[in-house]
């Protein structure tokens, strides 16, 4: 009994601790922070193919298919790296997906999220993917205090929450004086 009791005070105690991780926060007072640019869902949800490589700028996971490695970078695609000899594994081209996150590869398939559509992509012909299916909006579950990693700046510091639109897409962000609701520390 003495032990369950020290235990509910401690939680007690613990939870009324400040979050370390936040500033303090008046959110009825405006920072400066950065605001979302939103362009349109056609232009930037889709898949393009490009047959040279890409630098890597935000590493993800990979996934080997026979001599081949897929490598997600988050936020841009997926690489295309030939592993036919190990030793001297290289880049070689790139599919071009902009708000991918997550991936798996699964027979002759990707599945890949495209912002928040599920996009399957053929990949039994290296050199000709193609995009079999498109289920829209399969990600669409929004919670602000936790927003996908495409509608969070890369930045610390507080941001205007992006709104789910169903024909636009966070594109990239611009300081302005924004409101103090979320934050990335």
């Amino acid at each position: 009994m003495k032990i369950m009791a020290t235990l509910i005070i401690s939680l007690v105690l613990v939870s009324c601790w400040p979050n370390r991780n936040r500033p303090d926060i008046n959110y009825n007072q405006k920072v400066l922070g950065l605001r979302p640019l939103y362009g349109a869902d056609s232009l930037y949800k889709k898949l393009t193919f490009h047959s040279t490589a890409m630098p890597l700028t935000k590493v993800g996971k990979i996934f080997v298919y026979g001599n081949m490695i897929f490598q997600n970078d988050v936020g841009k695609g997926i690489h295309l790296i030939d592993n036919r000899v190990p030793a001297v594994a290289h880049r070689i081209a790139f599919i071009e997906l902009p708000g991918n996150t997550e991936m798996a590869v699964s027979g002759h398939f990707i599945y890949a999220n495209n912002f928040n559509d599920l996009v399957v992509i053929d990949i039994s012909n290296i050199t000709a993917f193609v995009e079999v299916r498109r289920l829209k909006n399969m990600f669409a579950a929004y919670n602000s205090q936790q927003p996908y990693p495409w509608q969070a700046p890369s930045t610390p510091g507080f941001y205007e929450c992006p709104r789910m639109n169903n024909d636009s897409v966070v594109i990239g962000w611009v300081a302005d004086s924004v409101y103090q609701y979320c934050y990335q520390p």
